[in-house]
């Protein structure tokens, strides 16, 4: 146990470490730039005429800390750090959760104002909640499961107000719950998750369902095809840089277990106390696959969480660790070089003029000085 307080506090000041030192100085851009706004421009607790675009349990912490633009970019390096922090508590192996910390989306977001990170970091806590009290409930102890599993309820309906994200878990969860649970503490676990819900459950009856679920994004959430393939293709690219080494894993796995890759995708080889994982991986991919929005590659941290979860077990030795290691901090590098020779897109011209938009989307780790 003192062991693992101690990596766990190594984890999060490294890594908070890291993200701070290199976060977005100033003023941002985008997305980025609004969320500065908001914090520190209004008063109001949803911000935004729609609730779905709104994160308002995100905008309240940052305004308890935000004393200028680029402090509320280090509460995305604090929920970054975190995030790695809780996927270690997951899969209990430190090398793994440094390669995880160093996957160029997640230290990306981690550099931004941004409310992706906080997202993760409760989505990674709410699956170790639930994997540890699923494993009380397993072992007899249906009280202390039961009580391990209330808090998991009451993060997941705080989520909400974080971020949509959390939808996505509820079938699973509530599956679980109501096949590892007697019916009254089903019942009670159930009044848990309502009482973190209750402001997003106030929302969905004054303002209409559709307006917190998905707001003006409806067609985007429900398109199948994307619009534009140049932006999709670009998506993908980057996507790929933080899906490799899971990749990799999944094909060591796979190897050290006597099995094919295609065998692996079809499910076998996970553990059938993990099969909720899986089923939580596919479910985040299926939506985060077709989301096809501008900045889609941003939507992938809880499919690239449960992947590292469903890959936790792989032998990495300390060579391939550290070859993975360089191999993540070389792939931003390189893809910023790639990316540096390509023209513009059209759509994407004179929207940040003074940006150079191969090193901001490529490169996680900023410049030390204020953004225009």
């Amino acid at each position: 146990m003192k062991r693992l307080r101690l990596e766990t506090a190594l984890l999060f000041a490294a890594f908070f470490a890291l993200y701070a030192l290199t976060a977005q100085r100033g003023i941002g851009w985008g997305d980025s730039a609004e969320f500065q706004e908001w914090v520190l421009e209004h008063s109001e607790f949803v911000c935004g005429p729609q609730f779905s675009n709104a994160h308002p349990l995100y905008v309240a912490f940052c305004r308890l800390f935000a004393v200028g633009p680029t402090s509320v970019a280090l509460v995305s390096s604090f929920f970054g750090a975190l995030a790695v922090v809780g996927t270690f508590l997951c899969i209990r192996r430190f090398a793994l959760a440094v390669l995880f910390g160093l996957s160029q989306m997640l230290w990306w977001l981690s550099c931004v104002a941004e409310v992706q990170t906080m997202s993760l970091a409760m989505t990674a806590f709410e699956t170790w909640i639930v994997m540890t009290g699923l494993g009380r409930v397993r072992g007899g102890f249906v009280k202390s499961g039961a009580a391990w599993l209330s808090a998991a309820a009451l993060l997941s309906g705080l989520h909400l107000s974080v971020h949509n994200f959390a939808v996505l878990s509820l079938p699973v969860y509530a599956v679980l719950m109501f096949r590892s649970l007697p019916v009254p503490a089903s019942i009670a676990v159930a009044a848990c998750w309502a009482l973190g819900a209750s402001p997003w459950i106030y929302h969905a009856f004054t303002r209409g369902l559709g307006d917190v679920l998905f707001g003006s994004y409806g067609a985007k959430v429900f398109g199948i095809l994307p619009v534009n393939w140049t932006q999709t293709g670009f998506n993908a690219f980057l996507a790929s840089l933080s899906f490799l080494v899971p990749a990799l894993l999944a094909l060591w796995k796979a190897k050290s277990a006597g099995i094919t890759p295609k065998a692996v995708l079809r499910g076998h080889g996970v553990p059938r106390d993990r099969m909720w994982i899986a089923v939580l991986f596919l479910v985040n991919f299926a939506f985060w696959i077709r989301y096809f929005v501008p900045d889609q590659s941003q939507f992938l941290l809880p499919t690239l969480f449960y992947a590292y979860i469903l890959t936790g077990d792989a032998e990495v030795g300390g060579k391939r660790f550290a070859a993975l290691a360089l191999m993540q901090l070389l792939l931003p590098v390189l893809a910023y070089s790639a990316l540096s020779r390509l023209p513009v897109p059209e759509g994407r011209r004179g929207l940040h003029g003074g940006r150079d938009d191969a090193r901001y989307f490529a490169i996680p780790w900023r410049t030390p000085v204020s953004w225009p």
